[in-house]
């Protein structure tokens, strides 16, 4: 049965403003019933140097997308600060044949894995498909859908520009080139301009009846927020003292007076990237301790998530499948057994965890690592082990608001519940 119909006109609309490498904006127009199946295309950028370039692995093109913002002129509707990071989580929260079947061409990312050769013989993971996607004079490009990232859009049928009369989609980009080419550093890049498809309704018949029927909107958008953990405090000299552990507790007062439901880190290194996934991706730790308390207690008893393999099950009882190669992910040192074992392995190591927990106040992250001796670095620079750096841990929670419209005066009001 096709979803279109007489009732339903789609446009494709160009940007009112677009400035290269720094911001886009779509303004939809006044007195609209728009669906809420609103995507974006020509996602990308082109890269003005001989060759082709390797497109980050991990996220694909969506990694020139810095910022994305739903606003009803001033009024933040829906937003993802941070969007390429939590693009990637979601491209590794995949299962593999998604990533080969679907992603590798509408995200143009490379996370899916095969098994080569016969055990006997060394069999060997590696990556399914090729690197290089698309010829640099052409550019790299791709489709979004805005309902996956904006939780207003995903759970609404409908968006009423008679309420929203001012409604702008603005993106900003990303301006560091390591996480869109991450073996391409220096290299320019130039954001193609994308385009913006809507669907309208033009039924009058059905437009009077969704206007009279139109309920309010509860919705858990994604909102953000990052703390630093130093350097580990006690660095190893020899193998002999690794497994020191340093405990850090961080306040979080961007998440007070908020219902939360899942909490996820996602720890990027400054010293150590990958040069696969760039800073989109989240660095592992030799774990030793994870837990969030509030003013309603502990989230769990004792010192919480102790193990990366409780960390691993409560990711994927939360989440659901993820990409991942066979095995442990932690690892001191690469393994032949796996293609690029030394830029994958130990870079896809979120942490999350379900609070519903309502109005949190004093909400506090707690987090311990143990040390680890490196010892192609040596004595005197374990500071800059991937292990023992210190880490940026951007913090995404889903939250709780919600629109309440009044069809009287064709007003409506955002609220945090």
């Amino acid at each position: 049965m096709s979803y279109y119909t007489n009732s339903i006109v789609t446009h494709e609309l160009q940007a009112n403003t677009n400035s290269t490498n720094f911001r886009t904006e779509f303004r939809l127009d006044a007195n609209k019933l728009y669906m809420s199946n609103m995507r974006l295309l020509n996602i990308g950028w082109v890269q003005n140097v001989a060759g082709i370039p390797a497109v980050n692995r991990l996220v694909g093109t969506y990694g020139i997308i810095k910022n994305l913002s739903l606003f009803d002129d001033n009024e933040l509707i829906d937003g993802l600060d941070n969007f390429n990071l939590w693009a990637a989580f979601l491209c590794y929260n995949k299962k593999n044949d998604d990533n080969r079947s679907t992603n590798y061409f509408l995200k143009k990312n490379n996370m899916a894995k095969v098994s080569v050769g016969l055990k006997s013989n060394g069999a060997i993971i590696t990556k399914v498909l090729d690197d290089n996607l698309c010829n640099n004079t052409v550019g790299v490009r791709a489709w979004l859908d805005l309902s996956a990232y904006l939780d207003f859009l995903k759970k609404s049928s409908f968006v009423s520009t008679h309420y929203f009369k001012r409604l702008r989609i603005v993106i900003e980009y990303e301006t560091d080139v390591g996480n869109l080419t991450p073996n391409s550093l220096g290299t320019a890049v130039s954001s193609l301009e994308p385009l913006l498809v809507v669907d309208e309704m033009v039924d009058d018949n059905i437009i009077m009846s969704v206007m009279k029927n139109m309920s309010d909107v509860q919705y858990q958008p994604i909102e953000t927020s990052r703390v630093i953990m130093p350097v580990h405090a006690n660095l190893p000299t020899s193998a002999l003292d690794e497994g020191q552990v340093q405990d850090v507790a961080f306040t979080i007062q961007g998440f007070n007076n908020k219902s939360i439901n899942r909490f996820t880190v996602m720890p990027v290194g400054t010293q150590v990237v990958s040069t696969l996934y760039g800073k989109l991706m989240a660095q592992g730790m030799n774990l030793n301790n994870f837990n969030i308390t509030t003013s309603q207690g502990d989230l769990f008893s004792g010192r919480g998530i102790t193990l990366d393999n409780q960390r691993r099950k409560m990711l994927t009882d939360l989440w659901g499948d993820c990409t991942d190669q066979v095995g442990a992910q932690w690892v001191n040192t690469a393994t032949s057994a796996i293609t690029d074992a030394a830029q994958s392995l130990g870079f896809l190591e979120p942490i999350s965890v379900k609070l519903e927990q309502e109005m949190v106040r004093n909400f506090q992250m707690l987090i311990g690592r143990k040390s680890v001796w490196d010892d192609v670095l040596g004595t005197g620079n374990q500071a800059n082990s991937r292990y023992n750096q210190e880490l940026h841990l951007h913090c995404f929670a889903e939250v709780v608001r919600q629109v309440v419209y009044n069809p009287k005066d064709m007003s409506y009001l955002i609220t945090y519940v």
